[in-house]
């Protein structure tokens, strides 16, 4: 019975691996090519004389914008070695309700709203190779009680590596490739109660590209960002009493977590040097999460919860007060989705780059 279930958990998660890699290649291959060569043959090209500068050209336009980063997206390695960027961000999660598996929203008496606190920190070991570390902080409420304190959640780290760099003359796009770790520092189990839960409880593996190139529209600069990104969580993990995974008091078993991650894309597009409008399009997805265990050692059940998904937006706006000072309010909200929950998100981050 034991060898079964090993081949009948690891199995469809190597599959679905192996599929999610080959579509990752295949569409931002389709991507890379669409950047560099289509919307750069449909642009005025740049003048290569070097004698004749025009302070509105091309390249003076984009190279003169400054960037906080749109509120989704994730960002490349920075560009020089020993350069440390740090970048603040508080967001609060206000619940609308639940989708259902048919996509219908159902209005919950008790909504678990939260409050979430991270540090994006960011090293460049080398021009093209940096270090990104992301510690983060929670808090939940709802209309019924609370979450016993703040709480630290999992602890992601991760490699950033570009591969291709963008240069905005010729309007090639850059291309970076990430791989890390999430690491189970969150509360996940035996917890006092529900509201306490911030973590899995697993080892998860990030991996994932994202692509991005500047153009010279209508004389402002428009920055977009496409980006593939999964996560694989790495065993099970043994879960007892209140969880994360929604069990209660007396229960005793385990559970494997399924593949998720997100795919999406981004627009900045540069009002002036400074002030900046910024949309993210994301599509989160996850799959179902096997579970095995019992209360109070009876009646041992297996199940497997369903799959998931949502589409978020984030509209935005980014001000930047020098080159190494920026600021970006918005709010991320999600539009459609299926066994998840519905949200507002209200948000803002401060960018430092030093």
């Amino acid at each position: 019975m034991h060898g079964y279930l090993k081949k009948s958990l690891y199995e469809p998660q190597i599959t679905y691996l192996k599929r999610a890699l080959t579509v990752s290649c295949l569409s931002f291959g389709l991507m890379y090519a669409w950047m560099s060569y289509g919307f750069a043959n449909a642009t005025t090209p740049v003048n290569n004389n070097t004698n004749d500068v025009n302070p509105n050209s091309t390249v003076n336009v984009l190279a003169d914008q400054l960037y906080v980063g749109s509120l989704l997206s994730p960002s490349g390695a920075v560009t020089k070695a020993g350069d440390l960027m740090v970048e603040s961000y508080f967001q609060t999660a206000i619940s609308r309700g639940d989708y259902l598996p048919d996509g219908r929203v159902r209005s919950n008496k008790y909504r678990t709203n939260t409050a979430d606190s991270f540090f994006l920190v960011k090293y460049g070991f080398t021009d093209k190779l940096s270090i990104q570390l992301t510690p983060q902080i929670n808090y939940y409420w709802n209309g019924q009680t609370t979450a016993s304190s703040v709480h630290f959640a999992d602890f992601p780290v991760e490699l950033q590596y570009r591969l291709i760099d963008q240069i905005d003359s010729i309007y090639q796009p850059s291309l970076n490739a990430y791989l890390g770790m999430n690491f189970p520092t969150g509360d996940f189990n035996d917890l006092g109660r529900d509201l306490d839960a911030t973590g899995q409880g697993v080892y998860s593996l990030r991996f994932g590209l994202m692509s991005q190139a500047a153009y010279n529209v209508f004389g402002k600069a428009l920055r977009i960002r496409a980006w593939g990104v999964a996560r694989q969580p790495l065993g099970s993990t043994n879960l007892k009493n209140i969880t994360s995974y929604g069990t209660g008091e007396g229960y005793d078993g385990n559970a494997r977590l399924g593949m998720f991650g997100n795919t999406g894309f981004s627009l900045e597009y540069g009002l002036s040097r400074k002030w900046l409008l910024a949309f993210d399009f994301q599509y989160d997805w996850a799959r179902g999460t096997r579970m095995r265990g019992a209360y109070y050692g009876k009646n041992t059940q297996r199940s497997v919860n369903g799959a998931s998904h949502d589409i978020q937006i984030a509209p935005a706006v980014e001000y930047n007060f020098n080159p190494m000072i920026g600021l970006i309010v918005g709010t991320a909200l999600t539009v459609d989705g299926h066994n998840t929950n519905d949200f507002v998100q209200p948000q803002f981050a401060v960018n430092f780059n030093f």
